[in-house]
């Protein structure tokens, strides 16, 4: 079974199946290989019911959704130009007061509402119909006077949109993908790096970005990581190429639990 391990100072085993499919196992740094392997063995069945799981979804799903830097500005600006009018109009409905307006490009949340009535919309709406922008519009809303998931919570929803379950439902189904989707700094890819650099006091620094030459300047400007501010100049010495986040940050993850001997034969490999 191919896997990825990266250990560290936890106590236990753990074992995750990634969006891509991938299986990450998590284990205390000085637990023998023995041990890992027979603790795979034990949890293969569990293993193997999840990757199909995550092979189904997919298929479900569809390919990536692949977003370049300047359609995400349009959504954005599109997003902006929406979303006051329309609240608005359901706010004085509801009768409602709020705050201020945000739009951002996020992949955990579709919109949120502080404990000041602070809205914040995802511009990923945009790529939706409005019964899904006017489901989230009035969610939100709803929390101005119910900051939880309450009954009483779900009957203001249900007061506004009788037919918000059908909403919600269709939400699930056709949100996940956008959620997920990439966004890249180039037309039609998605590329992003994981890199090691080597600094002047002669250690190592492992990070990731999706843009090599620019995050490399940044740390030589003293704009990038604390660890690296006061280590200039610093000097790029090895890098590789994802297609996704995920992926260049689990391998960051990996190459940070190397030691500098084992970092240094990676480099040297690489020439």
């Amino acid at each position: 079974m191919d896997y990825e391990l990266i250990r560290s100072r936890r106590r236990s085993l753990a074992i995750e199946i990634t969006a891509d499919g991938s299986v990450l196992v998590r284990a205390p740094k000085r637990m023998c290989p023995e041990e890992i392997e027979g603790f795979l063995k034990q949890k293969e069945s569990w293993i193997q019911k999840h990757l199909e799981e995550t092979d189904r979804r997919k298929k479900e799903e569809g390919p990536d959704i692949r977003l370049t830097e300047k359609e995400l500005d349009e959504l954005k600006k599109a997003a902006r130009e929406f979303f006051p009018d329309r609240v608005k109009y359901f706010a004085d409905k509801m009768g409602i007061t709020y705050g201020r307006i945000t739009v951002k490009c996020q992949h955990t949340v579709w919109g949120s509402c502080s404990a000041k009535g602070n809205l914040n919309f995802n511009c990923l709406l945009m790529l939706m119909g409005d019964e899904i922008r006017d489901y989230i519009i009035v969610h939100e809303l709803s929390h101005r006077r119910h900051m939880d998931h309450s009954a009483a919570f779900w009957k203001s929803v249900e007061s506004v949109l009788p037919d918000f379950r059908e909403r919600r439902a269709l939400l699930k189904k056709e949100g996940r993908p956008l959620l997920n989707a990439i966004v890249s700094t180039e037309e039609g890819t998605g590329k992003y790096y994981t890199y090691i650099l080597r600094c002047s006091d002669n250690t190592y620094y492992t990070g990731y970005t999706n843009d090599l030459e620019k995050r490399v300047n940044a740390h030589n400007c003293g704009k990038g990581a604390k660890y690296t501010r006061v280590r200039r100049p610093v000097a790029l010495v090895y890098s590789e190429v994802y297609d996704t986040k995920q992926k260049a940050q689990r391998r960051e993850a990996l190459i940070k639990q190397m030691t500098k001997r084992e970092k240094e034969k990676l480099i040297l490999g690489s020439k």
